[in-house]
């Protein structure tokens, strides 16, 4: 079997004009093809146009190459050295950022067609399978600017059966202190004290000192962990949290390479790490980071803000990890959240989400959808 075409599909969801964090209003599609008539599928969650070229572009030189020139004829089920293959003949323009979002979705889609192949799920070909079930977390974003609006954003959250929820705030919880603490002592109270409550904080702060007036009412509020407190650069800032009583967690801003962890996870003296697995080189540097988290004792729990694609991802990933972890659920309000797909990955009445048993990722697009919001 050999590879025969690497597809980019862009999906755009019209009217969407205000800019924010959700990704899910422009979908970016990769598939690949066989000669074998099987095809892979993926998502990533980049800019659809730049992943085009990537996979696109000629050669120059070969460590200056496009994707699709490096892999057309190449076996899909050798995904290891494909994986290192990509990586070094796009080393000049590569090594990091959306060069690794692109290597991402081609791997992913490599492994599904491996598990079509095979008829098994990714994840029995990723590792032991040591859970059938993982519990889930919804995100509320926008979370608000007044208490009202907080507890009618969280009750988005709220309306399925989780034991866990993450808030995500805006900047302007930098400047004014005590609406940011009435604001989590509101989100708190809303949802109970049983509930395990996150806090996704954007990289709102540049430095230790604006943030460290919020800690006594994060640590009041029994906030289960600070995530993304800094950009990715202020390591040095990371650090200063790591005593502060809270866990933190970093990495979904944009880590991307395996070896760009190191130190984030060395330095910055993380406690949970949270790769996109559309970013960090797919299943492959996944399992990769997750063996670094593993050496250092630090927590793994994927980033996942889009479709059942990345939902379908984490889960077999999930269920062959070491230990057991939460598995972010998009609570996004884009059609192709929820129109992508055929199957409906849903969150049951004990707060577990299935993880996918049939050949693959388990998901199958929707081709009405595509054919809805495809861009040309």
């Amino acid at each position: 079997m050999k590879i025969t075409n690497i597809e980019v599909i862009e999906l755009r969801v019209p009217g969407r004009r205000k800019l924010d964090l959700d990704p899910t209003n422009n979908g970016c599609l990769v598939q690949v093809s066989t000669d074998a008539g099987i095809t892979g599928t993926s998502e990533v969650d980049s800019l659809p146009s730049v992943i085009k070229a990537i996979v696109e572009a000629p050669p120059r030189i070969n460590t200056l190459m496009g994707l699709k020139s490096i892999l057309l004829g190449e076996d899909p089920t050798d995904i290891c050295q494909l994986w290192h293959k990509m990586y070094h003949q796009t080393s000049y323009c590569g090594r990091r950022g959306v060069v690794m979002h692109a290597i991402s979705g081609v791997d992913i889609a490599l492994w599904d067609i491996l598990g079509k192949l095979e008829g098994k799920p990714v994840h029995q070909l990723l590792g032991s399978v040591q859970r059938k079930k993982l519990p889930a977390y919804t995100t509320i974003y926008p979370l608000g600017c007044t208490t009202d609006e907080v507890r009618r954003s969280i009750d988005i959250g709220l309306a399925y059966p989780v034991k866990a929820l993450k808030i995500a705030i805006d900047p302007f919880w930098r400047e004014q202190t005590d609406l940011a603490i009435e604001l989590l002592q509101a989100a708190r109270k809303h949802v109970g004290p049983d509930m395990q409550l996150m806090l996704d904080a954007t990289a709102s702060f540049s430095h230790y000192e604006e943030l460290e007036p919020l800690l006594p009412a994060l640590r009041d509020c029994n906030v289960h962990w600070l995530e993304a407190p800094f950009p990715l650069d202020a390591i040095h800032q990371h650090r200063r949290l790591s005593n502060c009583g809270i866990a933190i967690g970093a990495g979904d801003t944009g880590l991307t390479a395996p070896a760009e962890w190191e130190s984030m996870f060395d330095e910055g003296k993380i406690q949970i790490a949270q790769p996109d697995i559309s970013w960090v080189g797919g299943f492959t540097g996944l399992q990769k980071i997750a063996e670094m988290a593993t050496e250092r004792d630090c927590r793994l729990v994927p980033h996942g803000w889009n479709t059942d694609l990345t939902l379908a991802s984490n889960l077999h990933f999930l269920a062959q990890h070491e230990t057991e972890e939460w598995a972010e659920f998009s609570t996004s309000s884009s059609l192709l959240r929820w129109e992508l797909t055929e199957e409906n990955l849903q969150i049951d009445p004990q707060g577990m989400l299935s993880v996918p048993e049939t050949p693959g990722l388990g998901i199958n697009l929707n081709q009405k959808t595509i054919e809805r919001y495809r861009v040309s």
